[in-house]
C-alpha cells in the first residue's frame, strides 16, 4: 500500500518537474528571442550612426589628402628652386674663382712685365757684358748677338766675347780674386770648375722662363739657381748595323755590361774627367746605388776594348767596324750621312734616362760689372729666341718645348727622362779620376 503510494507520488514529482521545465524553457526562449532582436536593432542603430560619422569623416580625409598634396607639391617646387638656387649659388662661386684667378695672373703678368721693362731700362745705362765661353766665337758674334739685337735693337753692334776653356778659368779666377775687372758671364762645361765656383755666382731665380725647365736642368737646385744649363749634349749607345743584329742591340744602359760583349765595346777614357762617359758613369752611380754600380762597372770594364782620347773617336770606331757597339755623343749621330751603318740604341729597359755627356752652364758673376745687361742677356738665351738662334748655331738647346729640329724633344723618343747631376764629381774631380782608375786599370 505504502508503496503505491510513494510511486504515486514520485510521478506526481516526475510530471511536476517536465511542466516546470516546459515553462521555463518557453520563458528563456522568450527572452532569448527579444535579446536576439535588442542586438539586431543596436546593430542597426550603431550602422547607421557610423554611417553617418563615416559621412562627415570622408570629405574631412578627402581634405586633409588634399592638404597633404598640396603640401608635398610645394615642398617639391621649394627643393626644386632651393635646388636651382644652390646650383647657380655654385656657378656664381665658380665664375669669381675663375675671374679672381685670371685677375691674379693678370696682376702676376703685368707685375712680370714692369719688372722685365725695368731691368731693360737698367741694362740701357750698362755697357754691354764681357762674356768668357767655350762657344766658338764667330757663332757668338755672328750669330748670337745679332739676334739678341732683334730683341733689343738699341743694345750696341759689337759683342764683347771672350772664347776659350781652361786657360780663360784660370784667368777668370786670378782677375776675380784679385778684384781686376772680369767677365759679367760665364758659359763653362758642367764639370769640376761649377762644382768649386758655385759661390761666384748670384741666384737668379727670378729668371723669366725658369718654369719652362726640369729641375735637371738648373743648378744646384730649383730653391737657389746660379746657373741654368746653356746648351747639352746627350751620351748614347751606338752600335754597327752590319755587325750587330736586331735581336742582340742593347736594350739599355746595363747590357754594356753583358759579358756577350767581352773586349767589344769603345769608350772614352773616364778617367781624363773629359765629359762624355765619365759624366755618364757617375750619374750612373746616383741611380743605381753603389752595389748595383759596381758590378756594372765591373762588368764594362771586362768588356771595354779600347779607350779612347774622345767621344767623337768612339764614335768612328763602331762606324768603322772595329768596335760593334760604344757610346758617342748624339751630336756626331746627328751629322751622319743618312747611309751610315750605325745606330742609337736608345734605352728601353730601367734605368730609363739620358745623360748630359757634355754641356755648359750660363752664370752671372756676383761681381758684374753690368749685371742688369748680362740678366737681360740670360733671360733672353733661355727664352724661345734665344734658344733658337743657339739651336741654330748646330748646338743642342736645353728648351724642352722649342720647335726647332735640334731640340732634344725632336730627336730624343718619348719616354726618356735626364739623369741627375751627380755634383760630387763636379766637387771632388780627383776622387772620380781615382775611382774610374780602380776599374779601367
Amino acid at each position: 500500500m505504502a508503496d503505491k503510494i510513494s510511486l504515486s507520488i514520485a510521478v506526481v514529482a516526475i510530471l511536476i518537474s517536465a511542466g516546470s521545465l516546459a515553462y521555463t524553457s518557453s520563458v528563456v526562449g522568450g527572452v532569448s528571442t527579444q535579446i536576439d532582436q535588442a542586438k539586431k536593432d543596436l546593430i542597426g542603430q550603431v550602422g547607421s550612426q557610423a554611417n553617418q560619422v563615416n559621412s562627415k569623416i570622408s570629405p574631412l580625409e578627402s581634405s586633409v589628402n588634399t592638404v597633404k598634396q598640396e603640401q608635398t607639391a610645394i615642398r617639391g617646387l621649394v627643393d626644386q628652386r632651393i635646388g636651382g638656387l644652390e646650383k647657380a649659388l655654385q656657378e656664381a662661386q665658380t665664375r669669381l674663382a675663375q675671374a679672381e684667378k685670371a685677375a691674379q695672373q693678370s696682376q702676376k703678368e703685368l707685375q712680370a712685365l714692369q719688372a722685365e721693362k725695368a731691368l731693360e731700362e737698367a741694362a740701357k745705362k750698362e755697357k754691354a757684358p764681357i762674356v768668357y765661353g767655350t762657344w766658338d766665337a764667330p757663332d757668338f758674334i755672328n750669330i748670337m748677338w745679332p739676334r739678341f739685337r732683334e730683341s733689343y735693337p738699341w743694345a750696341p753692334a759689337e759683342a764683347r766675347y771672350v772664347e776659350g776653356f781652361a786657360p780663360l778659368r784660370s784667368r777668370f779666377i786670378s782677375e776675380y780674386q784679385a778684384g781686376a775687372p772680369t767677365a759679367d758671364i760665364i758659359i763653362q762645361p758642367q764639370d769640376a770648375m761649377i762644382g768649386q765656383l758655385k759661390d761666384y755666382f748670384i741666384p737668379f731665380n727670378e729668371m723669366k722662363y725658369k718654369d719652362l725647365y726640369p729641375a735637371e736642368l738648373v743648378w744646384p737646385n730649383k730653391d737657389r739657381i746660379v746657373m741654368y744649363t746653356a746648351n747639352m749634349n746627350y751620351a748614347v749607345i751606338v752600335y754597327n748595323t752590319n755587325l750587330v743584329k736586331d735581336a742582340d742591340v742593347p736594350k739599355g744602359w746595363l747590357d754594356l755590361a753583358d759579358s756577350k760583349w767581352k773586349g767589344k765595346v769603345v769608350i772614352h777614357d773616364p778617367r781624363t774627367l773629359a765629359g762624355i762617359i765619365s759624366n755618364l758613369l757617375a750619374d750612373l752611380q746616383l741611380a743605381l746605388g753603389q752595389q748595383r754600380w759596381d758590378a756594372f762597372m765591373k762588368g764594362l770594364a771586362a768588356n771595354t776594348g779600347l779607350l779612347t782620347a774622345s767621344g767623337t773617336e768612339a764614335y768612328v770606331k763602331v762606324v768603322a767596324g772595329e768596335f760593334p757597339i760604344g757610346v758617342a755623343y748624339i751630336n756626331d749621330v746627328l751629322k751622319q750621312k743618312p747611309d751610315t751603318p750605325l745606330k742609337v740604341a736608345w734605352p728601353q729597359n730601367e734605368p730609363k734616362s739620358m745623360s748630359i755627356a757634355i754641356g755648359s752652364y750660363v752664370g752671372i758673376v756676383n761681381k758684374a760689372a753690368n749685371p742688369n745687361f748680362a740678366k737681360l742677356w740670360v733671360t733672353w738665351l733661355l727664352s724661345p729666341s734665344g734658344q733658337k738662334a743657339l739651336a741654330d748655331t748646330g748646338r743642342n738647346p736645353p728648351l724642352p718645348s722649342l720647335d726647332h729640329p735640334r731640340s732634344m724633344s725632336k730627336v730624343i723618343p718619348p719616354g726618356l727622362g735626364i739623369f741627375t747631376v751627380n755634383e760630387d764629381r763636379l766637387k771632388d774631380p780627383n776622387k772620380w779620376a781615382e775611382i774610374y782608375k780602380g776599374y779601367f786599370k
